[in-house]
């Protein structure tokens, strides 16, 4: 019994077409209900912006005026710090590691950032 490839491509793409059928089923009745009760009820999706809002851009001012008592609070003069043991160079000498301080500068890079 030997099938011809007409045969067997025709009931491949059968076969195709009905599995395609069964992979996406048809929206559910309940979110047909669902709609249609919306529609017909009036309801919006959009919510208007609650009495929070004055509040949040109470709290934005005051987080504002923190940042910049801080920036304000910190010495103006360069500040240096030590992060870690010396080092060694070729002589032998110790050499200690000196780093700037960076806290006046990322608080006026946070209050650039959030205030401005």
């Amino acid at each position: 019994m030997r099938m011809s490839r007409k045969f067997i491509l025709a009931s491949l793409m059968a076969l195709g077409f009905s599995t395609a059928g069964m992979a996406q089923p048809a929206a559910g009745q309940g979110a047909e209900n669902a709609i249609s009760e919306a529609v017909q009820g009036g309801a919006s999706p959009y919510r208007p912006p609650s009495a929070d809002s004055a509040s949040s851009e109470d709290a934005a001012r005051a987080k504002c005026e923190a940042l910049k008592e801080q920036f304000n609070a910190t010495s103006k003069q360069p500040s240096y710090h030590s992060p870690g043991p010396a080092t060694q160079n070729a002589q032998g000498r110790t050499i200690p590691k000196i780093e700037r301080d960076q806290s006046r500068k990322s608080l006026q890079e946070t209050y650039r950032a959030n205030c401005t």
